[in-house]
C-alpha cells in the first residue's frame, strides 16, 4: 500500500538556523496523523515545505506517490485548512466556495456536487447565502474544512485548524474531521499543540526543535515510555 504523504530526510534554515532536521514522516491511505509540537518547533515550517509555500532545500516529499516538484499532480488531491483564516469576509459562503471551485479548474455544477452531503454534516445548507464577516469562528472554521473537500482530495492539511475556538467548537470540528477519514477515505495530518485533541488510538508523530523525538501509536508511545498519559511522555521527552 502506497503512502498517500511521504516525507523523507527533510532538513530545512533558515539563513543559518537548522529548523527542521531529518524529518521523516509517512501517511498511510484513509488514515489520521497528528503532528504534535510547541509553537517553534517546527511544525509550520513543514507544512509550508509540503504546501510548496516555502522551497524544499534537503530531502524529499511524495503525494500520492508524485514528488512535489511536480506539483500540479502532487498538489491536485489536497485540501488546506491554514491556521490564519483564508475566506474573503465580503463574500458569501457559496461564493467563497465557488471561487475555490474555479481555481481547481471545476464548474460550479461539480463543485457543489463533490460537498453536497458534507454541506448537511457540517450544518451549512442555510449558510450559503450569508457573507462570511457574518459569521462567527466556529462556522467559518467549517466552511475553510468544507472548501478543502472540494474535488474530492485524496489527503487534507489542517494547521493549527481549532486555533482560537470556544471547546464545544474545537470537539465538533476535530470529531467531524476523524469521521471522515473513516467514511471517505481520506488521509489526514492534523498540526497542533492541543493535547485533548488526540485519541489513545490517534497516531502521533512528536516533533522537538526541529526533530520528530517519538512516533506511533498513542497508547504506543505511552507504553514505550513508561508514563500514564501522552502529556507525561511529552513532558519527558521535551524538558
Amino acid at each position: 500500500m502506497k503512502n498517500q504523504l511521504e516525507i523523507k530526510n527533510v532538513s530545512y534554515k533558515y539563513d543559518k538556523d537548522l529548523v527542521l532536521k531529518n524529518i521523516n514522516l509517512n501517511i498511510k491511505p484513509a488514515s489520521f496523523l497528528v503532528l504534535l509540537g510547541l509553537n517553534g518547533a517546527g511544525k509550520s515550517t513543514l507544512f509550508a515545505l509540503i504546501t510548496r509555500l516555502l522551497k524544499l532545500q534537503e530531502g524529499e516529499i511524495f503525494i500520492n506517490s508524485f514528488p512535489i516538484s511536480n506539483y500540479k499532480k502532487a498538489l491536485e488531491s489536497i485540501g488546506i485548512v491554514f491556521q490564519e483564516p483564508t475566506l474573503d469576509l465580503d463574500l458569501t459562503v457559496k461564493q467563497n466556495l465557488i471561487f475555490y471551485g474555479s481555481l481547481k479548474g471545476i464548474s460550479f455544477k461539480e463543485t457543489m456536487s463533490s460537498i453536497q452531503e458534507e454541506l448537511k454534516t457540517l450544518e451549512l445548507e442555510e449558510k450559503l447565502d450569508v457573507k462570511v464577516r457574518s459569521l462567527n469562528g466556529g462556522h467559518r472554521r467549517r466552511v475553510e474544512i468544507l472548501r478543502a473537500l472540494i474535488d474530492n482530495p485524496k489527503l487534507i492539511l489542517l494547521d493549527e485548524a481549532t486555533s482560537g475556538l470556544d471547546v464545544k467548537s474545537r470537539y465538533s470540528i476535530i470529531s467531524y474531521v476523524k469521521q471522515i477519514v473513516k467514511k471517505r477515505g481520506i488521509s489526514v495530518l492534523w498540526i497542533t499543540h492541543l493535547f485533548d485533541e488526540i485519541d489513545d488510538e490517534d497516531d502521533v508523530a512528536i516533533i522537538k526543535k526541529g526533530e520528530i523525538i517519538a512516533s506511533g501509536i498513542v497508547k504506543d508511545v505511552v507504553k514505550e515510555n513508561n508514563k500514564d498519559s501522552l502529556t507525561q511522555v511529552f513532558e519527558y521527552l521535551t524538558k
